[in-house]
């Protein structure tokens, strides 16, 4: 039996129990975080959780929206597979039913010709051979950041995280709002408490951070959230060389570890990404606008 359960109906500990079992299910997926990035979602549930599909539709005067939120990167059809045809067919019920779309998904699960899609992609790593040196590249940087001698993870304190990430941000010309700072600080502070996320960095001979890693983690899966560096980080390849000690911290108890990148189309980003040895997963965004026109000062696809 396919619902469509509003948020305030939905069983939290069952939706977990299906994010946690399956495999290709991202932990950003959790309750606890889409409550706080989209405290109205709802969702498409089969078989009593056996099958789940996360909706973020919120209404604003006449119009309904279904707008993927921030820090979320990609939703599908998780759990039992034997779902995922009757699932499609109530999301594209759905979709007729927003005035404005713009999320993440699996191709194969739209139906709607007429539907604006645009090819997508993010990056993943799968460590099937170890974790030592996946990559040429990985191995020189992490070699260079031992030569350096600054090799000691540290917890990175929230704000000490946002006011640097803030600022490297600021200086490349492409800051989050005001509101996104504050969000990934409630994220972060969420996620550690309830014992899944955590901020691990390097500080430099004064005591200063020069870089952090956000990431959320469940066995088998790894999500890096946000990241900062300074120039002494980059200079000695820190960011390498910490995401390599979290990843073979985790990989002693979890061989099956896969790390989410969370992804860029953008080229430099995305080849970044795979001197870690990633490889790139497609996906499609799917975009409707069926609002007036002069909604485009205040939405814009």
């Amino acid at each position: 039996m396919i619902q469509y359960i509003q948020h305030q109906d939905l069983d939290f500990k069952k939706w977990d129990a299906c994010i946690v079992a399956d495999s290709n299910a991202d932990v950003y997926l959790r309750s606890s975080w889409l409550n706080v990035v989209c405290p109205n979602w709802s969702a498409i549930v089969a078989d009593d959780y056996a099958a789940v599909f996360p909706i973020f539709g919120n209404k604003k005067l006449a119009w309904s929206f279904f707008d993927l939120p921030n820090f979320v990167q990609k939703i599908a059809v998780y759990g039992d597979a034997r779902f995922e045809e009757e699932i499609a067919v109530e999301l594209n019920r759905l979709n007729d039913t927003f005035d404005y779309l713009c999320y993440t998904t699996d191709e194969r699960l739209i139906k709607d010709v007429s539907l604006n899609i645009k090819h997508r992609r993010h990056q993943l790593l799968e460590l099937k051979e170890g974790v030592r040196f996946p990559t040429k590249v990985w191995g020189r940087n992490i070699r260079k950041a031992e030569a350096s001698q600054l090799t000691t993870l540290t917890s990175v304190p929230i704000p000490i995280f946002i006011a640097a990430l803030k600022k490297e941000l600021l200086e490349k010309g492409k800051p989050y709002k005001n509101k996104d700072y504050k969000l990934l600080e409630v994220l972060a502070q969420k996620s550690i408490q309830e014992g899944y996320g955590f901020i691990d960095g390097i500080k430099d001979g004064t005591g200063t951070f020069t870089c952090g890693q956000f990431y959320i983690y469940a066995k088998g899966k790894m999500y890096l959230v946000a990241c900062f560096s300074n120039e002494v980080a980059r200079q000695h390849s820190l960011l390498h060389y910490v995401l390599f000690k979290i990843v073979e911290k985790a990989y002693v108890n979890d061989s099956l570890l896969r790390v989410h990148f969370g992804g860029s189309n953008l080229p430099v980003i995305a080849d970044f990404n795979k001197n870690f040895g990633a490889q790139d997963e497609e996906f499609v965004l799917v975009l409707k606008y069926n609002l007036p026109f002069w909604f485009r000062f205040f939405k814009r696809v």
